[in-house]
């Protein structure tokens, strides 16, 4: 009976310890896609859309709410990109590999590649080249066409629901 018991737990506590690390697989490709720039070109892209939608429909005592939403819900719209795109990313690279190319970019020459590539010196050009060069990184050059594709699917579908969000909320006041 007591083996019973010690089966019973164990199956109990084996989803449990899979579910644990799936989030933290997830939360590594959430933190790669911060660190990678991914993020900062989404939040740009927010930005961009709020503006353009200003030029269309300027804030006045009609659509106070609908702006009110659009400001507020920013975050959420970039949560909700990052939650589309990091399937993508676990059906292409383990764990480990999302690992390795986090550990780049928390780098300087990770860094200085997103941020600002004219302050890249020789030594940071040889360390991105032999990061390129890993097994990640020629897994990274391998796939780049394949995950062009699905990101921009998702991303045309995440642009097209905020447009469509936006000009309800913005034209009807």
């Amino acid at each position: 009976m007591k083996q019973i018991k010690i089966v019973f737990f164990c199956l109990l506590l084996a989803p449990m310890a899979f579910m644990a690390q799936e989030s933290d697989y997830s939360k590594d490709v959430a933190d790669y896609l911060e660190h990678n720039g991914t993020m900062q070109q989404y939040e740009f892209a927010y930005g961009q859309l709020l503006k353009m939608l200003e030029g269309q429909f300027p804030k006045d005592d009609t659509n106070t709410e609908g702006w009110a939403y659009m400001e507020e819900h920013g975050n959420k719209a970039l949560e909700e990109i990052k939650s589309l795109l990091v399937p993508i990313y676990q059906a292409h690279f383990t764990q480990d590999d999302i690992r390795q190319m986090v550990t780049f970019y928390k780098t300087e020459a990770g860094v200085l590649l997103m941020n600002d590539r004219s302050k890249m010196t020789d030594a940071h050009k040889e360390e991105l080249n032999s990061f390129y060069n890993t097994t990640v990184g020629q897994k990274i050059i391998g796939k780049q066409e394949v995950l062009t594709a699905e990101i921009s699917k998702v991303s045309e579908n995440w642009s097209r629901e905020l447009y469509e969000t936006a000009m309800s909320l913005l034209k009807n006041g």
